[in-house]
Order: C-alpha cells, then structure tokens, then sequence
C-alpha cells in the first residue's frame, strides 16, 4: 500500500509540475497531460518490485530537474523574491 502511496503522489506531483511550467499554453499543457497519463496507464499492471522501483526514481529525477529549472527561471526573472520549494518527493 506505501508503494501505491508513492506513486500517486509522483503523478499529482507531476500534474502540478506540468500546471506551473506550461501555465499559458493550453496546446502544452494537454500533451503533457496525456504523455503522463498514458506512462502511467501503460506501466499501470507492473508488480516487480525492481520495475517500480525505477520507474519512481525516473519520475523523480524528472520531477526534480523540471522544480530545479523552474526555480532558476524565477530566480533570474525577480532576483529579490525566492520560490518557496516543496521537495517532499
């Protein structure tokens, strides 16, 4: 049940990931919305431990990288504010 867990919180993280970064373009924003959906639908009966395993830590680092570039973007755009950053994952 934790690995069930995990994993939904990696794809809403993602969504949220995918708002934030395509939040002006509509075109974007619904492929992103549909490659997550479809990757997660087509490894959706995986029960190897070791798969899934893999799977989370590829979806992490993707997640991360795309937080890690957001905050870089806002940094440069308004050197006075920072991101606040959530990086539970």
């Amino acid at each position: 049940m934790a690995r069930r867990l995990q994993v939904l919180k990696l794809f809403k993280s993602l969504h949220r990931t995918r708002q934030e970064v395509f939040k002006n373009d509509t075109r974007a924003l619904e492929a992103a919305r549909q490659k997550i959906n479809q990757e997660f639908k087509n490894n959706q009966g995986e029960t190897s431990e070791e798969k899934i395993n893999e799977y989370l830590y590829q979806g992490k680092i993707c997640f991360k990288t795309t937080l890690l570039t957001l905050i870089n973007q806002q940094k440069s755009m308004n050197p006075d504010k920072s991101m606040a950053v959530n990086s539970e994952i």
